[in-house]
């Protein structure tokens, strides 16, 4: 679909802010719900128990396709294909985030009940984030779909900062969290809202008899089980390792200690503890904004470099790691490694999403055009799938070696854990490295690299 250069200018602002809004809906229970579980239950929460809630809440993340097929095939004449998905689906989260404004508990049915708020929210910003996927696809063309990545991917991070960190903190330490639920609530709706601006390409009959063929196909063809493969690998180190990466240095600065699967706050209270993990995610924060922005252009001029470069710098950095800390325990050394460590984490983290992320969207264009959203939903939900079995598996290992090996250190447990991750991390390289760059690879680097090999 062409559109005129203000067109799309207006279109990247919509794009972003919705991204924006996105960061707060994933950012605040992500960042704001551990601290304001230990301020309702005395300074401390169970960390096996929350993990298997973030685990239950990215589950509707891995079943998004779902809502893919039916946007790419039902939607309205007037509103178009995507819009009322968007809409629909943001509505259904707002009201979820202001249910848990209104009650939650805080004896022990307090994991129960934040377990079914979290899921129903992300069901509604998954379903409505997987429409708003299609609208981009349908909207931005592949030489500047890396950079466009790289803006929304920023300030889904941004929002997560602003959201969770500085919003939070603010409203954890005025003891009025609620507040910000229904902040939260409200602006989802209007973000959702603002995506009626996009014009969307004519509505395009798909029958269900072509939907059922090229669904097939999906699932049949060997080169998209080497997509799905890649995908689903990829997405397995990133939350988990980082979680236990911030609990190492929380531990070696003093400010928690963790006996078994209990996290405890050891300096300060919840507010504080919000304090310090807010510092570390802001500067997380920082290197993914700037990792996401290098990464985009970078795959706007190289696809299959962009992803070799993200791989190989990733895998050894999640062995690697946990050795400053062993060197040393000053306070000094741990808190400047520290704020490194988060923010080279979060760098390279957010380069292999935008570049893998942009090599998706490539091969969905080429191969299933009138199937965008669908398929892409598909390798989206595969992502979160990865993240969800990747957390659970996380989960687990952690509570089994915590519970039968008492003597393990923290420090152990976390190497344990970034070897299971970067070892995620190097099957899902193999399978990338199968996968014929004639699928995703910018034209002219393509008759480059033939130009060099009949030369």
């Amino acid at each position: 679909m062409s559109t005129s250069n203000g067109n799309k200018k207006n279109y990247t602002k919509i794009f972003t802010f919705y991204y924006l809004v996105e960061g707060f809906s994933q950012g605040i229970p992500f960042l704001v719900f551990p601290p304001y579980l230990a301020q309702l239950l005395g300074n401390q929460f169970d960390v096996a128990q929350w993990l298997i809630i973030a685990a239950i809440a990215s589950l509707p993340w891995a079943i998004k396709m779902i809502i893919g097929v039916a946007n790419d095939k039902w939607g309205s004449k007037k509103y178009g294909n995507r819009f009322p998905w968007i809409m629909g689906f943001g509505i259904f989260g707002a009201f979820w985030w202001f249910i848990l404004a209104i009650y939650l508990p805080t004896g022990p049915s307090i994991y129960m009940f934040l377990a079914v708020y979290y899921f129903m929210i992300a069901t509604g910003t998954a379903f409505s984030d997987t429409a708003l996927d299609g609208l981009i696809l349908d909207v931005i063309p592949k030489e500047t779909l890396g950079r466009i990545q790289g803006y929304t991917w920023m300030c889904l991070l941004l929002g997560m900062g602003a959201g969770g960190m500085l919003l939070g903190l603010i409203f954890l330490a005025l003891n009025i969290v609620p507040l910000l639920f229904v902040l939260t609530g409200a602006l989802m709706i209007f973000a959702c809202f603002l995506t009626k601006r996009v014009q969307e390409p004519p509505l395009e009959e798909v029958t269900e008899r072509y939907i059922g063929r090229e669904l097939k196909s999906i699932f049949t063809k060997k080169k998209n089980w080497k997509v799905m493969g890649f995908t689903f690998t990829c997405s397995m180190a990133g939350a988990v390792v980082f979680t236990f990466f911030l609990y190492v240095i929380l531990i070696a600065l003093k400010i928690i200690d963790v006996k078994s699967t209990i996290l405890s706050i050891t300096s300060g209270n919840a507010v504080e503890f919000l304090g310090w993990t807010s510092v570390f995610y802001f500067f997380n924060g920082l290197g993914t904004f700037f990792g996401s922005f290098f990464a985009g252009k970078n795959a706007d001029k190289h696809r299959k470099k962009s992803c070799v470069t993200s791989y190989l710098i990733y895998i050894p950095f999640c062995l690697l790691s946990i050795v400053p800390f062993l060197l040393t325990g000053e306070f000094l050394i741990a808190l400047i490694y520290g704020l490194f460590g988060v923010a080279f984490f979060g760098a390279i983290q957010g380069a292999l999403l935008i570049s893998t992320g942009t090599v998706r969207a490539d091969i969905v264009k080429k191969d299933y055009p009138k199937l965008k959203s669908t398929y892409y939903a598909i390798l989206i939900a595969l992502w979160n799938l990865g993240q969800t079995v990747g957390s659970l598996v996380g989960a687990l290992l952690f509570s089994y070696l915590a519970i039968n090996f008492p003597g393990f250190s923290f420090y152990i447990l976390y190497f344990i854990l970034s070897v299971y991750g970067a070892g995620a991390l190097i099957i899902s390289f193999l399978l990338f490295r199968t996968i014929d760059p004639k699928d995703y690879e910018l034209e002219h680097i393509i008759g480059e690299e033939k130009e060099v090999y009949f030369a």
